[in-house]
């Protein structure tokens, strides 16, 4: 196609043209981003039926639950966000799909940004003259949609936006990150994280590991990484104004410890390999507004205050009581041996514990991950459990469907070896 080729909300008007539609559904359905899974066709082809045939009024949010993903018809779509979830999978898996379908399309199908029904588009060297095309007729047309990730820096400009802009290959690469990189711990990450993702996980020993993460790769917004300094003092006199650069280098407020920045790199790498979007930032440098409708990955305890906020109201959470740090059971809240005293000799740590969690946050109305060491050992541990899949593959097996597709939470014990970080054990978890 050249550049006179156009490109416009479309709406089937005939027998005819809803039979073009269903044949360009049928493709995508065929193709490799759908055809290994179950929910992403099934919730695509309901939407696309359901428009096709007049009832695009009917696909709400708590509809798509009960007659897509069979829940009960009063189940908590907060607490249970598959709906909103899948459709963040379907966007991105079209987008996949166009970018990459060596057949050129007359028709394309998108499921716009913030709704659950599909727009159509008609792709011309001229306008139809069988079409009814208005920008106004289609549902929801004002919903721009663009699709969820990037391509690779390598691919070239695709027109799967709406409106016919060009999507600009955006493969993020930030300044803090692009140090981290040259390391070899990193590259060895990434590398792992690029032969688990591949193809989409495909592999179903690596099942666990895409439940956990999906969420993530697959909502719409930027992923927002917020760590803790290492230094948290109430006190800490601002900084001057005229503070040369060693004296902004040296405050201690500006520091992130090696443990966390070895959690970050996990993420950061099974996130690069997707090709996902992602901001790194100090979790003290955040407001609500930051964290309000994006994922959000939280590393480190208790010197990062959304990690002590966000998990505050869960069965699992993090307790200071003088020098005693700890996980507190609301179940059994009289229990103190998850913790480390911090007035004791670091030479004689043997243990440290962790907060693993994934869970929809009706307060900043995303998906979060947590990543959470009483101390530092913890944190690094917790980063490492959170992309591994035998130890995810583990903890599934331990949830009542055999699945992480829910929200979860568990607490881990990690050993401490000569002030290395050892292995970890899971000691409990909640599903809901």
């Amino acid at each position: 196609m050249n550049s006179t080729v156009t490109r416009k909300v479309w709406t089937p008007a005939s027998v005819d043209q809803c039979q073009e539609v269903k044949r360009e559904l049928d493709r995508i359905l065929a193709s490799v981003p759908f055809r290994s899974s179950r929910r992403y066709p099934a919730l695509l082809s309901y939407v696309v039926e359901k428009t096709l045939s007049g009832k695009a009024e009917d696909l709400k949010e708590r509809t798509l639950g009960t007659e897509v993903f069979h829940r009960n018809a009063d189940y908590d779509t907060n607490a249970d966000p598959v709906v909103r979830f899948s459709a963040g999978e379907v966007r991105r898996r079209l987008a996949q799909f166009y970018q990459e379908s060596a057949e050129p399309s007359v028709i394309e199908i998108l499921l716009p940004t913030g709704s659950y029904i599909p727009q159509f588009f008609r792709l011309d060297d001229a306008p139809a003259a069988d079409s009814s095309v208005s920008g106004g007729d289609a549902p929801h047309a004002s919903h721009a949609s663009e699709p969820v990730e990037p391509p690779p820096a390598t691919a070239a400009p695709n027109a799967n936006t709406q409106a016919g802009q060009t999507l600009a290959r955006r493969f993020l690469r930030p300044a803090f990150l692009q140090g981290l990189l040259a390391g070899a711990a990193l590259a060895s990450v990434l590398i792992f994280a690029g032969m688990v993702f591949h193809d989409g996980l495909r592999d179903q020993s690596d099942r666990a590991l895409l439940q956990v993460w999906e969420p993530v790769v697959s909502y719409p917004d930027t992923v927002l990484i917020t760590a803790g300094r290492t230094h948290v003092d109430d006190n800490l006199l601002p900084e001057l104004p005229n503070a040369t650069i060693g004296q902004h280098i040296l405050r201690p407020d500006a520091r992130i410890s090696i443990s966390s920045v070895q959690a970050i790199s996990q993420v950061a790498g099974l996130l690069q390999t997707q090709h996902k979007q992602f901001r790194v930032r100090e979790a003290y440098a955040n407001n609500l507004n930051d964290l309000h409708r994006r994922p959000v990955v939280l590393v480190s305890g208790f010197n990062n205050l959304w990690t002590m906020r966000l998990l505050e109201p869960l069965r699992f959470h993090l307790v200071q009581q003088g020098s005693l740090h700890y996980i507190v059971d609301t179940q059994h809240p009289e229990r103190r041996d998850w913790g480390v005293d911090f007035d004791a000799p670091y030479a004689q740590q043997k243990a440290d514990y962790a907060i693993v969690a994934r869970f929809y946050d009706a307060t900043t109305d995303g998906p979060v991950i947590v990543m959470a060491g009483i101390g530092s050992n913890g944190s690094e541990a917790a980063g490492e459990y959170m992309v591994s899949p035998q130890a995810l593959k583990a903890l599934a097996n331990s949830a009542p469907n055999g699945s992480l597709d829910r929200n979860f939470e568990a607490v881990l014990k990690v050993e401490v070896i000569g002030g290395n970080t050892g292995a970890a054990t899971v000691l409990a978890q909640q599903y809901w």
